[in-house]
C-alpha cells in the first residue's frame, strides 16, 4: 500500500481494484430542547454527537469550541433514548464514564461536579453508534455559538 492510499486509487479508476465501500445512510431522529423534530441522515457507524453536526447547531459538549473530549470519558454529551432502533447497544467504556462523571471523578486533570444519576434511557451522543434507522434522541442542550464568537473587540 502506497504511503496515501494513491496505488488503491489509481487501480480502482483503472477497474483493477476492489470495489469502494459503499456509504449506508441512516436517519436519525432528534427532539430538540425546544421541543421540535429534527431527522437527519447520518453514515452508518457515525455516533449520534458526529450525526448532530447536521442539526442548526449540534449537541452541546461542554467544550469551548464544541467538539469532543479526546478521551470520551467527559459524559457531557448525555442524551435520552425515546427509541433505540438502530443503535448500539452500551458498552463497558460508556457504563464506565457515565459511572465516573455521577461520581465526579476528576477529568482531564480538573475537578467536576458530580453529575445527576443517568436514567435506562441516558446514553453518552459520542459513543452510541447508529447502525439502522428509526433512532429517536431527546437532547437537552444544544451547542451556543454566540459563546464562542466574543465581543465586537474580539474578547
Amino acid at each position: 500500500m502506497s504511503r496515501f492510499g494513491i496505488r488503491d486509487r489509481l487501480k480502482q479508476r483503472l477497474g483493477l481494484g476492489k470495489p469502494e465501500r459503499e456509504i449506508v445512510l441512516h436517519t436519525v431522529t432528534y427532539v430538540l430542547p425546544d421541543g421540535s423534530d429534527q431527522t437527519v441522515e447520518a453514515e452508518e457507524h457515525y455516533s449520534l454527537l458526529m450525526a448532530s453536526q447536521s442539526l442548526p447547531s449540534p449537541i452541546s459538549t461542554g467544550r469551548r469550541a464544541g467538539g469532543t473530549c479526546p478521551d470520551g470519558r467527559c459524559a457531557s454529551c448525555r442524551v435520552e433514548v425515546l427509541d433505540a432502533r438502530g443503535l448500539t447497544e452500551m458498552a463497558d467504556a460508556e457504563r464506565s464514564s457515565m459511572d465516573a462523571a455521577v461520581r465526579g471523578d476528576d477529568h482531564e486533570g480538573r475537578a467536576r461536579a458530580p453529575m445527576p444519576p443517568p436514567t435506562a434511557k441516558t446514553r453518552l451522543a459520542c459513543h452510541t453508534k447508529i447502525i439502522g434507522s428509526g433512532a429517536r434522541v431527546q437532547v437537552s442542550e444544544l451547542f451556543d455559538y454566540d459563546s464562542i464568537r466574543g465581543g465586537p473587540e474580539g474578547g
